[in-house]
């Protein structure tokens, strides 16, 4: 019995959302506000949110439905849930499991797990990073169903721009992002689909940016046009892999790193038939990020 299915043998109320679970409920908000030295920070929770498309992102959506998938996800999280922890609060774990004992050939593309009280309540893709920018907290959305262990955390980036990304170190963070509203935040993501850019207007051609998506209804999506930096395979098993991006997001003539992300895209995702650097490229993301 793989871990889903475990998870489906749980009341509703216990129910977790990694892939297979969809929540159904209707979407119940409450609002509180948390002081810092300087500002506030709203803290909202919500009884929504899940993970089946950031999922689809690492393995492929097609790939993610068929019994193989279904099987290589289980076992990924069984595998990350029997590891040491890398991050501990209380009665609350966090642990991770790259894909090097499934053949892969990168120790940054893993599964998380979060465990409480001995138990997952919940598993996700993560992507390490090195790439980090100071960030202003204004709003933490938290999820009730994953018993307030996993959140979105809203609010702008170098005192420039807005972001919005799922907080993978939540779990064990939770108090930080309530009482320090100034953070260096790691960012990175993991694209559901990648194209090349093709704008009809001229003017256009060497546009980069993000925009919230209207295709996926999660604040932490987004549209985007950026060009791609750098690539580098990133092998998970033997049929499943893809490749780690560093793509431009924000141009600013005075700082070349003001905003370059690592992305994951596995080739399932992909629209491109070659890769290169400084390709024009389009496509829609899910943002994640920790605590520096």
């Amino acid at each position: 019995m793989g871990l889903f299915d475990l998870f489906k043998k749980k009341q509703k109320e216990d129910l977790i959302s990694t892939g297979i679970q969809n929540q159904n409920e209707n979407k119940v908000e409450n609002t509180t506000t948390s002081k810092t030295d300087n500002h506030d920070i709203v803290i909202v929770e919500e009884n929504q949110g899940s993970h089946g498309d950031n999922f689809g992102g690492l393995f492929g959506f097609e790939y993610k439905q068929t019994k193989e998938g279904y099987s290589f996800i289980n076992e990924m999280l069984a595998l990350s849930a029997f590891q040491n922890p890398i991050s501990v609060n209380e009665n609350v774990l966090i642990k991770e499991a790259d894909f090097k004992e499934t053949g892969g050939n990168s120790d940054r593309v893993k599964i998380r797990t979060v465990s409480m009280n001995d138990n997952v309540i919940s598993g996700f893709p993560y992507l390490k990073t090195n790439s980090s920018l100071p960030f202003h907290t204004k709003r933490i959305i938290e999820w009730t169903h994953i018993k307030n262990m996993e959140a979105e955390i809203v609010g702008g980036g170098r005192d420039t721009f807005g972001l919005a990304f799922f907080a993978t170190d939540y779990a064990t963070n939770k108090h930080k992002y309530k009482t320090e509203q100034f953070l260096n935040i790691k960012i990175s993501a993991f694209a559901f689909v990648l194209e090349k850019y093709n704008p009809t207007d001229p003017n256009s051609q060497n546009m980069v940016g993000y925009f919230p998506t209207k295709q996926i209804p999660v604040r932490t999506c987004f549209d985007f046009i950026g060009k791609i930096n750098s690539f580098k395979e990133c092998v998970l098993s033997n049929d499943n892999g893809g490749f780690i991006v560093n793509i431009k997001l924000i141009d600013n003539d005075d700082d070349p790193n003001f905003f370059n992300i690592d992305i994951f895209i596995n080739k399932e995702n992909l629209r491109i038939d070659k890769l290169t650097n400084g390709l024009a490229v389009t496509g829609v993301l899910w943002f994640q990020g920790e605590i520096e």
